[in-house]
């Protein structure tokens, strides 16, 4: 027998604790007499007999042992029992990648998979255990234990969708859960859609149950765009994984209409690619192939073509001329002009993406982004000394980080500089001798970037420098833009606006995924193909941030030929380190038993209780 919880035991402790109760209460024992006189009848003490004896009542035994079985079922008392001598642990690892979605032989892949799973789980013998691992882009445990119905419930609902398989990941997890105590093996059941893998060791043997059988397919690997001065170059590459070649038309969608089509033809296991010139003002779209195939999900791709986050920016300045013309000139930028003195009453104060304070700061940073350029001594915002200094020509600059990468400042006459301590949630970007220029970082939720010249008194704003060092601080300020598409499963990064508590993505069939708002918030459940809105969620206003794409084309997914089992060097059998023996609890039975033992003395003491007052 061991103990899960030794110290438990301590409650044996109460044992001597209720002997001294039981001691204490004999002493004062109440005898009902109908007269004082009868108190002489009562047996006196002899004289030097021993006056305390230990009072070995039933309600003192009764009391010891409910006390010693609830004592040692705290310990968590175990013994260890045999099972029958075939007793398994199975790992069930089923591949949920887009390519088991494939029709093959009248049921899809995934179909024959799980009725393969399923038999396996209805013909476990009793005691038998199973674990259900789930092994798409990612593996995870869905089930696990001796309960059948559990098992196949969880089986049922799970659905094939997103590109590739951790198979790696899958095995290792595989063999972390299973028990030694039992016979352990692992089942794969796949279409062994991989790409090459390395030869591996396993502890345990491992059954590999390929699925499906050679059937064609077709499918748009790649979809993608890009800018062209006001127009939009769109690119596809379409692949043919059959033994006959493919003639058939690509079309690309816009809003559901045609906007280009082409005739491709592929040779046998080939590719070709097709690029459009496409008209500006375009949000997303669609290409389709009719490629008649067993898996249509990869005959489809999507695109977001839309560039970057719309951004309201609040320009806050008495000669904001030069930042207007900058801002005013990159794309999805929308500028408001006022002045200090009006800043407290501006009605686009709350809702502004990036705020721009020249020579001014309020009482308090306000919410979205913020651009500080010669800030003035004396905030509570920023530590400012009184006074500027003035770089001398030819001074070397110190430059860092990759904002201003690539940016050449050679010429540039800063002028008038404020003298600012840079706060610790803040670094130096650009300095010369120990005094900031450009200063980037992160406090409370606040991105802000601290210039410390004034433009007034810089010959900045009229060098190519200017305009670039403007785009590329509001575009590092404000949240990235979306990628214009993910493949299925894979992990989808989006970096919201600090405001935001809440976002929101709007897939497919009217699909919604929420997640709460952090500075940064991966999502990984995006399996099906199809445009997905993404919106934030700020004080209780929904504000649209754009759209994503999701595809489920890939050259490996999508070529359904039958694959070789990868290099698996494992052991015939595997009888388990415990000869298949199990542990057994026996606190349940020992409270059970606690229980009908405080039973029994209660009614013994209502009984007693009765021929007392009889």
């Amino acid at each position: 027998m061991s103990f899960l919880l030794p110290l438990g035991l301590l409650a044996l402790l109460a044992l001597p604790l209720i002997v001294l109760l039981h001691f204490l209460r004999e002493r004062r024992r109440r005898v009902p007499t109908p007269s004082l006189l009868l108190w002489a009848n009562l047996p006196r003490r002899v004289e030097g007999e021993r006056s305390r004896r230990l009072p070995l009542t039933l309600l003192l035994l009764l009391h010891l042992l409910i006390a010693t079985l609830l004592g040692v079922a705290l310990g968590g008392p175990q013994i260890t029992g045999a099972l029958t001598p075939d007793a398994r642990h199975t790992a069930i690892i089923l591949d949920t990648s887009t390519s088991m979605a494939a029709v093959d032989g009248g049921a899809s892949r995934f179909d024959q998979a799980r009725q393969r799973a399923r038999t396996i789980v209805t013909s476990a013998s009793p005691g038998d255990r199973i674990t259900l691992i789930a092994a798409g882009p990612r593996a995870q445990i869905v089930a696990s234990g001796d309960d059948r119905l559990l098992i196949t419930a969880a089986l049922d609902r799970l659905q094939p969708g997103g590109v590739g398989m951790a198979i790696n990941e899958a095995l290792t997890l595989a063999e972390a859960v299973l028990d030694p105590q039992f016979s352990r093996r692992i089942v794969v059941l796949t279409d062994s859609a991989l790409p090459p893998q390395p030869a591996r060791d396993m502890i345990v043997p491992i059954e590999w149950v390929s699925i499906g059988s050679n059937v064609p397919n077709r499918a748009i690997i790649a979809f993608a765009s890009r800018p062209w001065g006001g127009r939009l170059q769109v690119y596809a590459r379409v692949a043919n994984y059959d033994a006959t070649a493919f003639n058939g038309m690509l079309q690309v969608f816009s809003d559901n209409q045609v906007v280009a089509e082409e005739r491709v033809a592929i040779a046998p296991n080939g590719e070709t690619e097709v690029s459009w010139t496409l008209p500006g003002g375009i949000e997303a779209l669609r290409a389709a192939i009719d490629g008649r195939d067993a898996l249509p999900q990869d005959d489809v791709a999507y695109l977001s073509v839309s560039q970057g986050r719309p951004i309201l920016a609040l320009l806050v300045s008495n000669e904001p001329a030069a930042l207007r013309r900058a801002l005013a000139a990159i794309p999805g930028v929308t500028v408001v002009v006022t002045d200090p003195a009006a800043y407290a009453a501006t009605p686009e104060r709350a809702a502004a993406d990036l705020t721009i304070f020249d020579g001014f700061l309020p009482d308090a940073w306000p919410q979205g982004a913020i651009l500080s350029i010669a800030p003035p001594s004396g905030s509570s915002l920023l530590n400012v000394a009184p006074g500027t200094r003035e770089p001398e020509p030819g001074k070397p600059l110190h430059q860092r980080g990759n904002t201003l990468q690539g940016i050449e400042f050679g010429g540039v006459v800063f002028g008038a500089v404020r003298i600012v301590e840079a706060p610790p949630w803040a670094e130096v970007q650009l300095s010369f001798e120990n005094t900031p220029l450009i200063l980037r970082g992160r406090t409370d939720n606040h991105e802000i970037a601290i210039w410390t010249f004034n433009l007034a008194s810089s010959n900045l704003t009229t060098r190519l420098a200017f305009p670039i060092l403007v785009a590329r601080t509001v575009r590092d300020l404000a949240p990235p833009p979306l990628p214009q598409a993910v493949r299925a499963g894979e992990p989808l990064v989006i970096r919201p606006d600090p405001r935001t508590t809440t976002l929101r993505l709007r897939g497919p069939d009217n699909q919604q995924i929420t997640a709460l708002a952090a500075s940064v918030v991966t999502l990984d459940t995006l399996t099906e193909p199809g445009l997905y809105r993404v919106e934030e969620q700020r004080n209780n206003i929904t504000v649209p941030v754009g759209m994503v794409g999701v595809n489920a084309g890939a050259a490996i997914e999508s070529n359904l030929r039958p694959q070789n089992a990868p290099p698996l060097r494992a052991p015939g059998t595997d009888p388990g380190s415990a000869a298949g023996r199990q542990t057994l609890d026996l606190w349940p039975w020992l409270a059970l038993a606690a229980l009908l033992v405080l039973a029994l003395e209660w009614a013994y003491v209502l009984r007693r209780r009765e021929k007392v007052f009889a």
